[in-house]
């Protein structure tokens, strides 16, 4: 006889028998040995098994949101706005007033210490900024106070040319670089911004981003380098606090390559830190942001919370519904459950709606909403991010989860309001069936609310899955975005 290992379709390991002669064993020895070769081994019916334990405690959620162009709001995109609130469960908008940083296209007066109100009053009340104040004000209306960024390049006067070029990058057509003897006058250009979008706009927010996307420059943003940009927050954060804005958070910096270390060089800035509210991340790739992360737990600074402003796909273009499911849902879903995982507190989808950018320039397709002729639609990924933004409250904390089933990636959490437990997974592939437990036992959850969102079904609840000996037992199909829910035990 030969006993060899063996696996079977969603089975642990088992044995096989094969028989050189039959006369060489005693039939009901080998009766009995193969029963009990081939019965399950122990701890094979959690073979396909995620687990979560809300004793092991990570970030607290800031909560989830949209980037928001603000330049295009009209009444029209207010029921828009309610959806997003209201059923998506979007606590967090990222709202550009403007889509560049090039207003002050002349010197206002070539002394930064002092602004030109004439001049300024004058540009902040054009039409594109007043939609956008509007838009801020409907926020507010909401309850939202939204924190206002701003995006593309500099002024030209402002600019010049910085040797050597940033790797894979071709020389620029015209300069891309802040240069460094103009700090103090880019610092009064986006605070005056500010000023205005609280005296006169009457804006209620409390966080700002006056750059974006630095180290991919020059269309989302003037060039900046790591070791420069601590000089440049520096003296934006100085004029805040002169003009009585020491209240509103810094976010830095919304880069855009994970490679690149800005944290580093900002968290050595003691000063710097006592303005900075977040720190920023964007990501439409694979690489992890768990050496940024890890970078400001080990600082003086560890609970300075890190957000995924931006996360999505890039193939707007492409609008075929293989694309919408596989790119703008299941990958961009992914990257945004990895960054949880990670340690991120908050993750905002890029972009809210189909819009024209200035700083590409051109008309783009990154939208959770479909907006045809200001008639506005929530697409696939709307449902998909749905998953996530409508079952996770901020305030909410996360708890270890840990999976052995191939092609599953989930992320749990405690709400602390309600007491509730939330896992949002992603599955690719793998078996029909898995096991969800609680460590500790089956003191935690009576029952668990199952919705899933797939090529057919639109963060749909589809079960109410009972809980046995701790352990509730789930299908789903080949391919998914899913919450499981669940009901406390009273």
């Amino acid at each position: 006889m030969e006993m060899g290992p063996q696996s079977l379709p969603g089975c642990g390991p088992i044995f096989f028998l094969a028989y050189r002669s039959s006369k060489t064993m005693n039939p009901k020895l080998t009766l009995l040995l193969s029963l009990f070769l081939l019965s399950p081994l122990p701890g094979d019916s959690a073979g396909n098994r995620v687990t979560i334990d809300p004793s092991q405690r990570s970030q607290t959620i800031a909560g989830f949101g949209v980037n928001f162009n603000g330049t295009y709001f009209r009444d029209a995109q207010k029921p828009m706005i309610d959806m997003l609130i209201d059923d998506l469960g979007a606590t967090i908008f990222r709202l550009d007033p403007y889509g560049l940083i090039n207003w002050e296209a002349k010197n206002d007066n070539d002394d930064p210490n002092v602004m030109d109100w004439e001049y300024y009053n004058d540009r902040y009340s054009i039409p594109t900024f007043e939609a956008s104040w509007a838009a801020a004000r409907y926020l507010n209306s909401r309850g939202i106070r939204p924190f206002l960024t701003l995006s593309g390049t500099a002024p030209d006067w402002m600019l010049d040319e910085k040797l050597p070029l940033l790797p894979g990058r071709k020389r620029p057509s015209k300069p891309d670089h802040l240069n460094s003897a103009m700090y103090e006058e880019f610092a009064e250009t986006v605070v005056s911004m500010l000023i205005y979008a609280r005296t006169r706009a009457r804006i209620d927010f409390e966080y700002f981003s006056p750059l974006n996307e630095t180290d991919c420059p020059p269309e989302e943003g003037p060039r900046i380098d790591p070791d420069e940009m601590p000089k440049v927050l520096e003296t934006i954060a100085r004029r805040m606090k002169k003009e009585g804005l020491d209240d509103v958070k810094l976010v830095a910096c919304d880069q855009c390559r994970l490679k690149n270390d800005y944290f580093g060089p900002i968290l050595a800035s003691t000063e710097l830190m006592k303005q900075v509210g977040v720190f920023s991340l964007h990501t439409y790739g694979q690489d992890s942001i768990s050496p940024h992360v890890e970078r400001v737990r080990n600082s003086k600074f560890p609970f300075v919370p890190i957000w995924l402003t931006e996360y999505g796909d890039l193939n707007d273009l492409d609008k075929s519904q293989e694309n919408e499911w596989k790119n703008f849902s299941l990958a961009a879903t992914g990257r945004a459950l990895r960054a949880l995982n990670d340690g991120a507190s908050a993750a905002l989808f890029w972009d809210t709606y189909d819009n024209y950018h200035e700083h590409y320039p051109r008309l783009t397709f990154y939208g959770l909403v479909k907006n045809t002729d200001h008639l506005y639609a929530p697409k696939k990924r709307y449902y998909a991010a749905k998953q996530l933004y409508r079952f996770v409250r901020p305030g909410s904390q996360r708890i270890a989860a840990s999976s052995n089933v191939e092609g599953l990636l989930v992320s749990a959490f405690r709400n602390g309001a309600d007491n509730t437990l939330t896992v949002v997974g992603l599955k690719q592939g793998g078996p029909a069936e898995i096991e969800l437990a609680v460590a500790g036992g089956s003191a935690e959850v009576a029952s668990w609310e199952l919705y899933v969102t797939t090529r057919d079904l639109d963060c749909r609840k589809i079960d109410m899955l009972a809980v046995g000996d701790g352990v509730a037992k789930i299908r789903l199909p080949e391919e998914a975005i899913f919450t499981l829910v669940g009901t406390p035990k009273r």
